[in-house]
């Protein structure tokens, strides 16, 4: 017995068999481990959309540690409103782990109004633009400079140069017209969004006026609608003098759209 247990044959059955216990244990415990951790697990919502203080509430309620890392301007949302959220929804998290959230910035930066008086209409629009300074309406006044920048005016008062403006916000400027009274054609609108439109009036002297979408439900509708008809029309060879006002119709049905070239219109304003 004794011979049989110190041979070769039982030495290499016994190794086998510690072999096959320590797999078997291993996997064991590497099962119970990972049971353990799953049964433990939340799994994230989605939090963006939230207030910072609804989510870090919500959060904190889950025995989940919420924690701000950053802001961003984006004007088409409010202040504190969670915009980006790490792990992303639908996470499987464990308690008191870490969650990263970013958040609207509550305050827009300001920028400085650039000098653009005595400029020309095109040049003026480009630098306001670069400036993130949106363009309003364009008031004509009777000047030895045409097509220049006069002034700019924030709700009717002048803004001098130099001045703080919120990044985003909207100016309208007095451009000169000559002393002729000069008539400007009125432009093809068919196909375009209410901005393009914007920018192309702008470029040519003229001004946008009312802005109706029967079929907009919502705000994000109107900004996706696109312009099916406008008074007066381009296909009647009318003309406007500058600083007139054009009056768009919109919709979301594309069906109501009548076809034109689109892109060549919007190769205006490139």
């Amino acid at each position: 017995m004794i011979q049989f247990i110190f041979s070769k044959k039982f030495l290499i059955q016994l190794a086998i068999a510690i072999a096959i216990i320590l797999v078997v244990m291993t996997g064991a415990y590497y099962y119970l481990k990972h049971y353990t951790r799953q049964a433990d697990a939340l799994e994230l919502i989605n939090l963006e959309g939230y207030d910072i203080v609804e989510a870090e509430a919500i959060l904190q309620n889950i025995d989940l540690k919420p924690v701000l890392i950053d802001s961003l301007y984006l004007p088409e949302k409010k202040g504190g409103e969670i915009v980006d959220q790490e792990p992303i929804a639908g996470s499987m998290v464990k308690k008191e782990r870490k969650i990263y959230l970013t958040i609207a910035r509550y305050s827009s930066p300001m920028v400085k109004l650039p000098n653009v008086i005595d400029q020309t209409l095109p040049l003026a629009m480009a630098k306001l633009s670069s400036f993130d300074i949106q363009i309003g309406d364009l008031r004509y006044k009777s000047s030895d400079c045409t097509n220049c920048v006069l002034a700019v005016e924030v709700d009717g008062e002048e803004v001098e140069i130099g001045s703080n403006l919120v990044k985003g916000q909207e100016v309208n400027l007095v451009v000169g017209e000559g002393e002729t009274g000069e008539m400007v054609a009125v432009p093809l609108l068919i196909g375009l969004s209410i901005n393009e439109a914007q920018i192309l009036l702008n470029r040519t002297g003229l001004n946008l006026g009312a802005t109706p979408c029967p079929d907009c439900e919502t705000e994000q509708d109107s900004l996706a609608a696109k312009i099916y008809r406008h008074v007066p029309r381009h296909a009647d060879g009318s003309h406007l003098n500058l600083g007139g006002s054009i009056d768009v119709y919109l919709t979301s049905d594309e069906s109501k759209i009548p076809e034109v070239n689109v892109d060549s219109t919007k190769a205006q304003i490139q």
